[in-house]
């Protein structure tokens, strides 16, 4: 049992690069302390590169996307990024975040960039009002353009409730976060109730209206471990479930070519607070960089 109570299967599964993209935050990258380091994002990075080709990130505070950027390019990884600009209620941090993504942008360059996420869950969590947050989509693109990159797509993430029109009308893509957990179905019927949501909630809530369909990227989707009593009616957090989850639907995600983005690549614990510990455990990996599970032999594009 590890210090924070989940049980991790003593063996030592290897990573495979199965998953299309991960969600990534570095371990103790939270103000103010900035626990992370350009070594432990290295060491981090060069882990995830095992399991995929694609990395999400959420915002650029404590150097995340700097180190992110270096790493790749020093140790020449095999790594497309899609850069996270974190937004809250703090107008100050948009403008933190959106200053410190120009300035990283000048310095390493665009070649490893594959889109820009403007914002995650920003609507659902009441964080601003819907027409700052296309204000911000709207900067960034501008500024995105400016800088000679106008065919990298600049949108948000957020549950598809948020991603309709008028936003999809500002958006390159539609960035969906798309969790069967949340949904209550027991985990043997998380994969079917996804595809299911995904064509009959998701694509016509995006398109409505649109003349030319916008694609959609699942932004995030996972499954946690712990703990047990974090139940959402019949999902259950373990780690035979989320064993599960990826044997029923990783392998089908890929088959499909789904842009899917793998939430997420280490646990949480700065997101435990009473009440709310199953917001913490939702990482692939522990936060000793075990893997939790036996990785499906699928492999992603």
């Amino acid at each position: 049992v590890t210090p924070n109570g989940t049980v991790v299967p003593n063996t030592n599964y290897p990573l495979k690069r199965v998953f299309y993209g991960m969600a990534y935050v570095p371990i103790g990258a939270q103000l103010p302390d900035c626990f992370n380091s350009q070594n432990s994002v290295d060491e981090e990075l060069q882990l995830l590169v095992q399991t995929t080709k694609r990395v999400r990130l959420y915002g650029t505070d404590c150097n995340v996307l700097r180190y992110t950027m270096d790493s790749i390019q020093r140790l020449k990884l095999d790594l497309k990024v899609v850069v996270g600009i974190w937004i809250d209620k703090d107008n100050a941090t948009y403008t933190r975040q959106s200053t410190e993504f120009l300035n990283v942008m000048s310095t390493y360059g665009w070649t490893n960039i594959i889109g820009v996420s403007v914002g995650n869950e920003v609507i659902f969590d009441n964080y601003q009002p819907l027409p700052v947050l296309m204000a911000h989509v709207a900067e960034i693109k501008a500024k995105v353009k400016a800088m000679g990159q106008p065919d990298i797509p600049v949108f948000t993430s957020d549950l598809e409730a948020a991603n309709k029109p008028p936003l999809t009308n500002h958006e390159d893509k539609a960035g969906v976060n798309l969790h069967p957990f949340f949904s209550g179905v027991p985990v043997t019927d998380a994969a079917s109730w996804f595809w299911k949501y995904l064509k009959e909630s998701v694509h016509p809530a995006v398109n409505q209206g649109n003349a030319q369909p916008i694609d959609v990227w699942i932004t995030e989707v996972g499954w946690p471990t712990f703990p047990a009593n974090g139940n959402k009616n019949a999902s259950v957090p373990s780690i035979p479930n989320l064993q599960t989850f990826l044997d029923t639907w990783l392998c089908e995600a890929n088959q499909q070519n789904l842009p899917y983005y793998y939430f997420e690549f280490f646990d949480a614990p700065w997101k435990i607070w009473p009440g709310h510990a199953v917001e913490g455990f939702w990482g692939l990996l522990t936060i000793d960089k075990k893997l939790k599970v036996k990785l499906p032999d699928c492999l992603s594009s």
